[in-house]
């Protein structure tokens, strides 16, 4: 289960047989690895170590307290006193990451997720974990791998110094395509688990910890009941992997003698216990503040407000939720208040517990938290672990019980406290091709759609708990093909009652529609939908099934308000939520923005202007409004600087603004735009999409007389505005995109083509960039199109011929944006798709890639040549003086000396950064953070 995490490599063990103990309390000695078997030194692991954090350490999760981490620490120093001498350089880490796991990467890395921590019993068995990860180390498997690696993948025999792992390490980044099989499939990977288990083991013992602790941890979490095979299942090859290296390590814990284990303080189990808490229940915070020769800071005011995706009555009326993709603010409804904010980027949707008196989320990795409304502070939190994890989950509302749809569809109730499953139906669900494909569907035509839409958008079956928490209920329903071939409806369902702790029949036609869609709408009503002829819709008492009220309706999401006889439809038609009153069986409401819910005689509804309203059923009007607490920004459409950096404007999805940068206010707050300018006439020209009777158009905001008026109208489905650009795709006679298209190039301002070009062969992929007035065509050089270039490049061809695989290879040429004359060319390889490139700069003779490896690499654009990597993203380069500004880890902006590729500087702010400019001189640097502050740096000095 501990394996060693080094993001996509393969641990194979090089290393021969170990020898006999030399002393019952040492460890079997290591035999030295075959002459030539390692170019790593201890000091050159440490930095191959370095190599990969840098590239893969922002998807940890890291939690950067010292405070926190300081135990682990403790825990691991405790161990490694017991190592051999050594240059390694040992650090540990809590990371915030789904599973129960430890991982390790060269030189003496090792992170420990929270998740593990959680469900560890005692100090013992995380230190067991330590002691292997440590044991990996110690062993040298990685560096024996990427020996192996360097020596046949990039034909490498020595290294020379830190600078020149990086080098290689960034080599085999863009080589890995190439990997042969026998180096991606590792066929001693037991053989090195076990070996890090035997060296972890004596040292965590010599440490004064249990030697059963790894072995007690390793089979909880792989779920292997204390199974270590026998005689016959080794006979006959069925003894599972788990059960093998359980028993061997149970072996070895048996073989230490009592002697040999050090003496700890009585009080080690007590510190535990609070340390572990401190773990579980800690809020991840922003990073500690470091930035020097700051000139200015600006607090954006008004902020922009982020998109509110669900608003909830509490069930006494007394407080409202109102939830972001960044957390959820609680608010109190008299008077109608903000009262305290949850800053929760991974919750999913968010309720209030049955008395009102607590919040309850889960997020997708199954951690469960509950929020204490009066204390307002965490009350508690859960570390679920399923170990085959959740196609779809939810929690109740008492945050007792998690509902699960595993990887296998059997539908699983769990109690969260203890994590014991409480009731399981197997097989709940067989999912038809339509499902498959509506989820597929569903997620790539929305506007925005990105992969994680896979994860998040699609329900597979139906799941609720009732209002006061006491039953859940599922239904699932799919289309499948009897013995003659035709199609018929399968339907499932399944109630449970969670106090009486027992299953409950379900009478009538409840059983076979819930699978069409239902929810509670009370504690023992629900409304379901008739699939098969929405006229038998109906209210129904449950779990009797006894019709109480006929609704004709047909709806995919549906979803009971707090309180009041209505119904909630996502979506329907143009709106994004619809209200069905049930009594008078009709749609009487319906709203543009999906947060939507009602209590009695009011509702609360996110207005256009991103404030909360409380309106009154009847009449529809407004008892009161409110404006939510700053919040993080999201995911940015656009973003521009003005020349003279005195406005800033801003866009995400659904709403953007514009702020004066010398006083920090507001002057502008309007729906979301898609590009944005900062014209000379003092005026935003930006790219409003289609919206009700508005047609899209490049909108013209006068910054003095705060005035807007509409532009040109944008009829063409495949324009993007880039700063002052407008850059058109258009599709041959046939409507296609793939060949014969044309490009066309605009000025925003006035509408006038600037130019237009014909790709009669394939056509590019294409990058804009604002700051260098630059566009960027990009071709595969096996492409037809490619070698139309290339025959008449002489220079070009003779590069690509000095190139021995050509699979992968992108010819780049780069134009004058304003003009369409071509600057320069350049070939970019990619080691047969080792990496994709995310976008391009380039301003001057520099161009500058970014990458989805998190790098960014620089290249010389007169001759062609790389001049170097490094490990970010979110590059900003400057010309004139030679600088380009990466973000590494979120909030860690690091200045690198283009010429030399040297590090010059870094500033490392409270927040991730959304926004990096150097200003036209070069001398300053422009950062805004998610926490709506924009920053002015003095990056003309030399670094402190």
């Amino acid at each position: 289960m501990y394996r060693l995490f080094v993001f996509v490599l393969v641990i194979i063990c090089l290393a021969a047989a170990s020898a006999p103990a030399q002393s019952p309390c040492k460890p079997p000695a290591l035999a030295p690895p075959p002459p030539g078997s390692n170019m790593f030194t201890d000091e050159l692991e440490v930095a191959l170590g370095d190599a990969m954090a840098e590239q893969t350490e922002k998807n940890y999760g890291i939690i950067e307290d010292e405070a926190l981490t300081a135990y682990l620490n403790q825990i691991g120093q405790r161990i490694i006193r017991h190592l051999p001498p050594n240059n390694l350089r040992f650090r540990f880490a809590v990371v915030d990451l789904p599973e129960p796991n430890a991982f390790v990467l060269p030189g003496g890395r090792v992170y420990v997720t929270r998740k593990l921590i959680a469900l560890a019993r005692n100090e013992d068995e995380v230190a067991g974990v330590i002691g292997h990860e440590i044991g990996h180390v110690l062993a040298h498997h990685s560096a024996l791998q990427m020996t192996r690696i360097f020596r046949e993948l990039l034909g490498v025999s020595e290294l020379k110094d830190r600078r020149d792992v990086f080098d290689k390490y960034n080599r085999y980044v863009e080589n890995i395509a190439r990997l042969p099989k026998n180096l991606r499939q590792s066929v001693s990977e037991d053989k090195n688990q076990m070996m890090a288990d035997q060296i972890g083991l004596y040292a965590a013992a010599a440490a004064g910890y249990d030697p059963q602790g790894n072995a007690n941890l390793f089979d909880r979490i792989t779920e292997n009941k204390g199974n270590t095979g026998s005689f016959f299942s080794d006979l006959f090859g069925t003894t599972k992997p788990e059960a093998k290296r359980l028993r061997e390590m149970l072996k070895d814990a048996a073989s230490i003698p009592p002697a040999c284990i050090e003496a700890r303080a009585a009080t080690a189990a007590e510190d535990f216990r609070r340390w572990q808490s401190v773990v579980v229940n800690y809020t991840v915070a922003g990073r500690k503040e470091a930035l020097h020769s700051v000139i200015k800071k600006i607090a954006l005011e008004p902020p922009l407000r982020g998109d509110i995706n669900r608003l909830r009555f509490s069930p006494d009326g007394r407080y409202l939720l109102a939830q972001d993709d960044s957390g959820i603010n609680v608010l109190t409804r008299e008077p109608f208040a903000a009262l305290f904010r949850i800053e929760a980027p991974e919750a999913q949707p968010a309720q209030f517990s049955p008395d009102s008196q607590e919040i309850i989320f889960a997020t997708s990795g199954q951690r469960v938290e509950s929020w204490s409304v009066a204390d307002k502070k965490l009350k508690w939190a859960h570390e679920m672990f399923i170990r085959k994890g959740c196609l779809q989950s939810l929690v109740s509302p008492d945050g007792k019980s998690m509902a699960c749809l595993d990887t296998d569809l059997n539908l699983n109730l769990y109690d969260v406290q203890s994590g014991q499953l409480i009731v399981q139906k197997k097989s709940f669900y067989t999912p038809d091709l339509l499902a498959v494909l509506t989820r597929l569907l569903g997620a790539f035509v929305r506007e925005d759609a990105d992969l994680s839409d896979l994860e998040t958008q699609h329900e597979w079956i139906n799941m609720h708990y009732s209002p006061d928490g006491r039953y859940f209920a599922a239904g699932a329903r799919s289309m499948t093909f009897n013995a003659i071939g035709s199609m018929i409806a399968d339907n499932s369902s399944f109630a449970y009652d969670l106090t009486a702790r027992q299953a409950v029949s379900l009478g009538g036609s409840l059983k076979k529609m819930m699978g069409g869609g239902f929810d509670f709408i009370g504690p023992d009503r629900v409304f379901a939908v008739d699939r098969e002829n929405f006229k038998n819709s109906a209210v129904l008492a449950f779990p009797a099934g006894t019709v109480i009220d006929r609704v004709p309706l047909l709806a995919d999401h549906l979803e009971a308000p707090t309180r009041g006889n209505y119904l909630l439809i996502r979506p329907m038609k143009d709106y994004a939520v619809a209200a069905v009153d049930l009594a008078k069986k009709t749609i009487f409401k319906a709203y543009k923005k999906e947060a939507f819910d009602f209590y009695d005689q009011e509702f609360v509804a996110e207005q256009l202007n991103g404030e909360i309203g409380l309106f009154g059923v009847e009449k529809n009007d407004l008892h009161a409004k409110l404006v939510l607490p700053r919040n993080p920004l999201g995911r940015l459409r656009t973003a521009a600087l003005s020349p003279d950096w005195e406005w800033l404007a801003v866009s995400e999805r659904s709403r953007g603004a514009v702020w004066n940068l010398a006083t920090g206010e507001r002057v502008f707050h309007v729906r979301g735009f898609r590009g944005s300018h900062f014209g000379e006439d003092t005026a935003l020209y930006a790219d409003f999409p289609r919206y009700e009777q508005t047609e899209r158009n490049i909108a013209r905001l006068d910054l003095r007389k705060r005035d807007a008026t509409t532009g040109p109208g944008i009829k063409e489905a495949r324009v993007m505005q880039y700063g002052p650009l407008a850059v058109a795709v258009k599709p041959d006679k046939d409507g296609s995109y793939q060949e014969n298209v044309t490009i066309e190039v605009s000025n925003v301002l006035n509408g006038i083509i600037l130019w237009s070009r014909p790709f009669a062969k394939e056509a590019p992929r294409f990058w804009a960039d604002t700051i260098g007035q630059t566009v960027t065509l990009g071709w595969p050089v096996t492409s037809e199109a490619a070698k139309a270039i290339l025959k008449s490049d002489a220079a070009l061809s003779q590069r690509l011929a000095a190139i021995k695989e050509k699979e992968g290879v992108y010819l780049l040429a780069v134009l004058d944006a304003r003009s369409g004359k071509e600057r320069g060319r350049l070939l970019v390889e990619t080691g047969k798709g080792s990496f994709r490139i995310s976008s391009v700069q380039a301003s001057g003779d520099w161009v500058v890639i970014s990458d989805n490896q998190n790098r960014v690499l620089v290249y010389q654009l007169a001759s062609g040549e790389a001049r170097g990597k490094v490990f970010g993203g979110r590059a900003a380069l400057s010309q004139e003086s030679k600088l380009l500004a990466v973000e590494n880890e979120a909030g860690k902006l690091t200045l690198y000396d283009l010429a030399s590729m040297e590090k010059r500087d870094q500033f490392v702010f409270s927040s991730p950064v959304s926004l990096a400019r150097f200003s036209a001189d070069g001398r300053r640097l422009f950062a805004l953070t998610a926490n709506q502050a924009a920053y002015v740096i003095d990056v003309s000095a030399p670094p402190r």
